[in-house]
């Protein structure tokens, strides 16, 4: 990276990965992302079955599930902003901002019962792609602040006194 190169060329790279990001979050969402769950305690079991993030938001103590979907939704939204190459550290940094709550609660599983089951195949996937997709936006927004002070000296060194 030099001073001289073009802000889109840049930064291509990391507009080719917010795409498919996106849609590997939206197919995750229609996933189950907990395992079901069968505890034997003393003669009786419990069943407890969770199903899609949709399907528990349905349920009665769905709020952190509605969270969940509405912060997806927002997280989707901004990688579809970040893959036309944004021209600010601004959608990089609110992508990383979005990730933490949702890694958060991936881990902490609220209101998901006692005991806590565990992510299935689709959360642990989920909860790898918004590390990712953490590490990647503070990578980039980092990255394109390094960038910018790069750039600044020399504008206001070819600007006409």
């Amino acid at each position: 990276m030099t001073a001289r190169d073009e802000p889109g060329r840049v930064f291509d790279g990391y507009a080719r990965l917010y795409g498919p990001i996106a849609v590997a979050a939206l197919g995750l969402v229609f996933m189950p992302i907990f395992d079901d769950q069968r505890v034997d305690l003393a003669d009786g079991t419990i069943d407890r079955s969770f199903g899609t993030l949709w399907e528990t938001a349905a349920r009665v103590n769905g709020g952190p599930a509605v969270l969940g979907i509405v912060l997806a939704l927002v997280l989707m939204t901004l990688c579809l902003v970040a893959t036309f190459r944004p021209r600010s550290a601004g959608t990089p940094a609110g992508i990383a901002v979005v990730c933490v709550p949702v890694i958060v609660m991936l881990i902490t599983k609220p209101r998901a019962g006692d005991p806590a089951p565990d992510l299935s195949a689709a959360g642990s996937a989920a909860l790898a792609v918004v590390v990712f997709t953490a590490v990647l936006a503070t990578t980039h927004a980092a990255h394109y602040a390094r960038w910018s002070r790069t750039q600044a000296p020399s504008a206001v060194a070819s600007s006409p006194a």
